[in-house]
């Protein structure tokens, strides 16, 4: 075998360079210019191209011409070239996923990274999504254990006409089990919509005899980006302008430890992207842990991103992470809503670590205005869980009371009760101090009673949304009404 001298490998390589690259027109400094590589493609339907759309290398951010081309600087940090799909469009959608992105690393012409949209037949300034919280899949079974969920997410859109829809998963699509991604995404794709898709952090990969260190992030991401596309990406609905983050900074180790912070990379990314949004439009977010809650305003430096969404139409947020339901409604011109874990406790149990029975959240988008649902697969129609006075264990409410559980209350719910068949009502008190729901905890636990003897790290959560009343002594019958913050009413006769 004849061996080729390094030097002439060396000037091959640049001779190759040169000859690929473009000279920078805008350099003026000696010694003949500077040579940059672009990225270069056109944003086509029907062949023709469309103008407008914003081009992202997930550091930057470009418009396509009047053509539909763009042209990207090289970058050496990106992994992908994607769009932010325009409202009115679609993109092809494989195995579930949106194909708004071209990974750089499998393709070798950099000059024509081209992305194809299709006309939406219907409008979409009146669209739906369904929101879901942590499959958090191991295996099989546990897949099978969400299937059922799936299949009323597809029955629901086709009995409530849900017409543009997408989904949206607000991270830990599995649990520690990288194998699971391509099953998952089997399942989703039975939706027959689009899935958009936030990293949680068991979506990382990682290794338990590393030392955790934040260098990691990177390579820990690396599974999810092979299956789902880039980390954070934008797209458009109507007048939404539709935002979806990594906030998990992992670092990995025996403990996969991480923090819950947005990187300055992607901040900057994020001020970029809504340059090109006009404040007249609505946002919403998705990443996977909360940003601010009813029980703390912040998480990790989330601030710093709020600060990014003032002056909105309307703000939005999706998250997850923590195997509760909550919404945060407060006057920022920000609502957080964490959506329960359509696994629950771990699918350990049928409902969520607060009691919240497995299900999902569906959004109605019209224009800049949103109403949502709670929906439970179970019992689809109701929104809260009654449980009777009964002798209960000590750490639950006191006997004499009659629960309420409302899943989804936030503080513009009403709810109260009757004793009078319905004549007249009397408003439940909110136990704010917080309370076990007391199915979560027949199944779950308190912290250290080890209820899962395998899983000794579940246990319930304390929920400031369980409602209280000590029905009048005689009384056999009540009914409990509980009205949303859109004026629909919600009714429940209970047997004493």
């Amino acid at each position: 075998m004849v061996k080729v001298p390094k030097i002439f490998l060396y000037f091959a390589a640049i001779l190759i360079l040169a000859c690929s690259a473009d000279i920078d027109p805008d350099n003026n400094g000696g010694g003949g210019g500077n040579i940059s590589i672009k990225y270069e493609g056109k944003v086509l339907c029907n062949q023709q191209g469309v103008a407008g759309v914003v081009v992202s290398d997930g550091t930057n951010c470009v418009l396509t011409d009047g053509n539909g081309a763009y042209s990207l600087s090289y970058n050496t940090s990106a992994t992908h070239i994607y769009i932010s799909s325009p409202a009115g469009y679609s993109v092809t959608v494989e195995n579930s996923v949106p194909k708004f992105w071209v990974r750089l690393n499998q393709i070798s012409d950099k000059k024509n990274i081209n992305f194809n949209l299709t006309k939406l037949a219907v409008s979409d300034n009146k669209h739906y999504f369904i929101a879901i919280g942590d499959p958090q899949v191991r295996n099989t079974t546990e897949l099978n254990l969400l299937n059922p969920i799936l299949d009323n997410i597809k029955k629901d859109i086709s009995s409530l006409e849900l017409n543009p829809v997408h989904l949206m998963v607000a991270g830990d699509i599995v649990f520690n089990k990288p194998s699971m991604h391509d099953q998952s995404k089997s399942y989703f794709s039975s939706v027959n919509q689009p899935v958009y898709y936030a990293i949680g952090n068991h979506d990382h990969v990682y290794s338990a005899s590393e030392t955790p260190a934040l260098t990691r992030d990177k390579s820990a991401d690396s599974v999810f980006i092979r299956h789902y596309g880039p980390t954070h990406f934008s797209f458009n609905r109507g007048q939404v302008h539709y935002i979806v983050l990594d906030n998990i900074y992992f670092k990995g180790g025996a403990d996969a430890d991480y923090q819950v912070e947005f990187t300055q990379e992607q901040l900057k990314w994020v001020e970029k992207d809504l340059s090109f949004v006009t404040k007249d439009k609505a946002l919403v977010l998705m990443f996977h842990a909360p940003s601010k809650s009813r029980y703390s305003s912040v998480y990790g430096n989330s601030a710093d991103l709020h600060v990014l969404l003032k002056g909105y139409a309307n703000v939005q947020i999706i998250s997850g992470h923590t195997h509760y339901n909550s919404v945060m409604a407060d006057n920022s011109g920000i609502t957080e809503h964490i959506v329960g874990a359509a696994c629950g406790g771990f699918w350990e149990g049928p409902v969520c670590l607060d009691g919240a029975l497995l299900g999902y959240k569906i959004f109605e988008v019209n224009g800049t205005s949103f109403k949502w649902r709670y929906r439970a697969y179970t019992d689809p129609t109701s929104q809260f869980t009654v449980f009777k006075p009964e002798s209960r264990a000590p750490l639950l409410r006191p006997s004499a009371e009659l629960l309420v559980n409302v899943w989804d209350w936030d503080p513009a719910w009403i709810v109260s009760y009757s004793e009078d068949g319905g004549n007249t009502f009397t408003d439940m008190i909110r136990i704010a101090e917080k309370a076990f729901d007391p199915t979560a905890y027949h199944y779950f636990g308190a912290d250290g009673e080890n209820r899962i003897p395998t899983r000794t790290w579940i246990n319930a959560s304390l929920t400031d949304h369980i409602f209280k009343c000590v029905p009048s002594s005689g009384k056999t019958k009540v009914i409990i009404k509980a009205v949303n913050r859109f004026g629909i009413e919600f009714r429940k006769e209970v047997e004493l």
